[in-house]
């Protein structure tokens, strides 16, 4: 978060290209982060295949026990 504003009265041209300048770099910061969200987004969807795959093979490992149960 940037500083706060200038003090009461009105503001001073100085803080104002301050805070353009401060504009100019967010903007630059917020490219960066949308290349790294597009990135993670790539190593989720492979995470989730995984993940997925894992589901399935808990899921017939539970279909078994419920049959042991029954025997019993």
């Amino acid at each position: 978060g940037g500083g706060g504003g200038g003090g009461g009265g009105g503001v001073r041209k100085e803080d104002e290209n301050e805070d353009k300048k401060k504009k100019k770099k967010t903007k630059k910061k917020k490219k960066k982060k949308k290349e790294k969200n597009k990135n993670k987004k790539k190593k989720n969807k492979k995470n989730t295949h995984k993940k997925k795959k894992k589901k399935k093979k808990k899921k017939k490992k539970q279909k078994k026990q419920i049959k042991k149960k029954k025997k019993k």
